[in-house]
């Protein structure tokens, strides 16, 4: 059966969402097999996912194979394609013909049962994925069950006869490397190759000699003696250096003969933070041909253009007219090159389990900005290392989490090891700007296109804020009519001032947050749905600090350093008040820890903060503005507390008495539960009961549940 499709060459008939776009960069398309009059319907058998789309679904999976698998099929069914949404990046696959469309073009000679590699990314490519049979962690191939649709401009190319089929998918999937690299590189010149053992740099490297016929250099650089051994029992390399690449200080301090000595730098790392390296090594007026798709050769052209060099700098390319035919032409001829391919496809069938891992994966001790990230649990820790993780890439972040637990100071982290870390992270308060200004204020404006407006107009947030970050907090307040206008900057990433008529393209990433529950919002029709999509790409939530307590001392430490600094005091605080601090709820979690600190170093008396101070501080803070009624065991009367005559008893048992009384009186009026309250107190249920009791709060049954 075939669907009635409107005939279109790049797939636009299948995007859902948005509308009007490529199936590239759209976020969903539609994978139903039911094929249109100029689609190809493939019965498809492996997957090669891009190398940086893998690396990333290793570590968000923890390396565990179910979760891999299931992080997989969740993203083809969220999207329809297998277009990783932190990434951006897809990959390639192999499968037999099972259909082709009335009007298929058919460009290539195909027909049906044909075995063929599309050399289409599966980022773009409509597709379902009924079962992974097995993954092979060095070559990131899958064996699945599936079927895809290709488009009419879709390039393929039949599966060679001579060529091991895993061995021809592994190398064609980076095709367009060694295709570019064999038309920048001229003879006589002297090339350098950073990540020369990997699959790219291999490509690359025998690209070059091929080009180089016998003239010229090519220079090979690794990070293990064991690669260079490897490589120096080939031919390809007249030298092979042993160093890491993303080491810059190493690279520039012990290697000089190598800075401004090669004519063309290709860069094959799947990583950042090469890139420098690539600037140093490369001659004025040279090429530096950033081969992977994870390099930030934007910052390479700021940072050339900071020294005064000249350099052309070439991105990762994808596709090249006969990219596919020159690089299996490249790997028969090669016979070293074969090996060195094949050896990596059967690795992992030799081993049989998970050995590779991300080798340039980010660290805390070698980030920026982590030292206002004060912790000491492993929750904690994971969501910084989460922050880091996925600063690396260029995709949205959502941050939940209670006010005051940290979610700007999580935005920052990602910013400044970002890619943009030189250009502004702009905050915006989605609940502090009144509706009426908010559009203004975020897309700015044309002169005189409202009473009052600047005559010289003014450009907005959200163009202040290109090539950088921008942060919405409190997200969840935006209106509706609001949220339709923000998912179309975020999908069309343009904006059009208010009173104008001109898109104005502005690139930034989107880190939003909120203390509300998103998708019941979307339930409740208060939330956009494909706002909410298009946002929660990489969500982090942080937990409240009442259940990260073995992070309040560290905290309590930080703030009083801070403060002795900010004050030019020499306040000291004594275990014990560090452990009563320990076992305060912190409703406004680290923002309310911190006005604590504040208070007690100026309020107390003395240079040391005992138990009576916290005490008297945190009874203040759950009875402030002398609100909070409590029933006096001696008169039976209603009244308030008075936070100085608490502090001015002598008996610390009385103090410690009252506070909690007042605690129990106030958590059973706002969370009506002793299960509740047992969750926020961090203590079980019986003793809850037991205080209840004795306090004499216990009067409603109902109220023990």
């Amino acid at each position: 059966m075939v669907k009635n499709v409107h005939t279109d060459e790049f797939g636009v008939s299948r995007v859902i969402e948005p509308k009007v776009s490529l199936p590239q960069p759209a976020w969903k398309l539609d994978n139903t097999m039911v094929l249109g009059s100029n689609e190809l319907l493939v019965d498809v058998k492996i997957l090669n996912i891009n190398r940086v789309s893998f690396n990333e679904i290793l570590e968000s999976a923890d390396y565990r194979e179910e979760r891999i698998k299931t992080r997989i099929l969740d993203i083809i069914e969220e999207r329809g394609k297998l277009h990783n949404p932190v990434t951006g990046t897809g990959g390639m696959l192999y499968g037999r013909v099972l259909a082709m469309g009335e009007n298929y073009p058919n460009k290539y000679n195909i027909k049906v049962n044909d075995e063929i590699i599309s050399l289409a990314s599966l980022s773009l490519t409509p597709i379902r994925v009924d079962e992974i049979l097995s993954i092979n962690y060095e070559t990131a191939q899958l064996e699945v069950e599936g079927k895809c649709i290709l488009f009419a401009n879709s390039p393929v190319t039949k599966k060679p006869e001579d060529i091991p089929l895993k061995l021809a998918v592994y190398a064609l999937d980076e095709a367009g490397a060694p295709c570019r690299t064999y038309k920048i590189v001229k003879q006589n010149q002297h090339v350098l190759i950073i990540g020369a053992n990997g699959k790219i740099g291999l490509l690359c490297t025998y690209a070059a000699k091929d080009k180089l016929a016998g003239t010229g250099r090519i220079t090979g650089l690794v990070k293990s003696k064991e690669s260079k051994k490897q490589l120096e029992r080939y031919g390809a390399f007249d030298e092979v250096i042993v160093m890491d690449a993303a080491n810059l200080k190493d690279f520039y301090g012990r290697n000089n003969d190598n800075i401004e000595k090669y004519d063309i730098v290709i860069d094959c790392v799947n990583s950042l933070n090469t890139e420098m390296a690539s600037l140093l090594a490369v001659k004025n007026k040279g090429i530096i041909f950033f081969a992977s798709l994870s390099s930030d050769y934007k910052m390479t052209s700021l940072t050339a253009e900071g020294i005064g060099k000249e350099v052309e700098i070439i991105p990762y390319t994808g596709y090249l007219e006969g990219h596919a035919d020159y690089s299996l032409n490249m790997i028969r001829h090669y016979e070293d090159l074969f090996e060195l391919l094949r050896f990596r496809c059967e690795k992992e069938h030799r081993h049989g389990e998970i050995h590779y891992k991300h080798s340039v994966k980010k660290t805390i001790e070698g980030s920026a900005l982590t030292e206002k990230y004060i912790y000491a649990g492993e929750e904690s820790g994971r969501v910084l290392q989460k922050a880091l993780r996925v600063s690396e890439y260029n995709s949205n972040v959502l941050i939940y989490g209670e006010s005051g637990v940290g979610k700007e100071i999580i935005a920052k982290i990602i910013h400044q090891n970002s890619t943009r870390k030189s250009f502004p992270i702009i905050k915006i308060n989605c609940a502090s700007i009144p509706e009426n200004l908010l559009e203004s204020e975020l897309f700015g404006y044309e002169k005189g296109s409202f009473t009052g407006a600047s005559t010289s107009g003014k450009i907005g947030l959200w163009e202040a804020a290109q090539n950088g970050t921008l942060f919405l907090d409190e997200v969840a307040e935006l209106s509706m009519n609001f949220q339709a206008k923000l998912l179309r900057a975020i999908q069309e990433k343009e904006i059009i001032r208010v009173g104008g008529i001109s898109p104005i393209k502005v690139d930034v990433r989107i880190i939003a947050a909120t203390n509300k529950n998103l998708e019941s919002l979307m339930r409740q029709g208060l939330f956009r749905e494909d706002l909410y999509y298009r946002l929660n790409v990489f969500p982090i939530t942080i937990s409240p600090l009442r259940q990260r307590k073995e992070d309040i001392i560290p905290l309590v430490r930080w703030f009083i350093a801070r403060y002795n600094k900010e004050f030019c005091t020499l306040k000291r605080i004594t275990r014990q008040a560090e452990v009563q601090l320990s076992s305060y709820p912190f409703m406004g979690n680290v923002r309310e820890l911190q006005n604590l600190i504040q208070r007690l170093i100026i309020n107390s008396e003395k240079d040391i903060i005992g138990v009576k101070d916290v005490i008297a501080a945190t009874s203040f803070e759950i009875c402030k503005e002398n609100t909070l009624p409590v029933s006096m065991p001696d008169s039976g009367r209603r009244q308030d507390i008075d936070p100085a005559a608490l502090q001015s008893r002598s008996s610390l048992k009385d103090m410690i008495k009252e506070t909690e009384e007042a605690v129990f009186r106030e958590y059973k009026r706002k969370y009506g539960s002793t299960r509740r309250i047992a969750k926020v107190l961090g203590i079980s249920q019986s003793s809850v009961a037991r205080k209840l009791k004795q306090y004499g709060l216990n009067s409603s049954e109902s109220f023990l549940d």
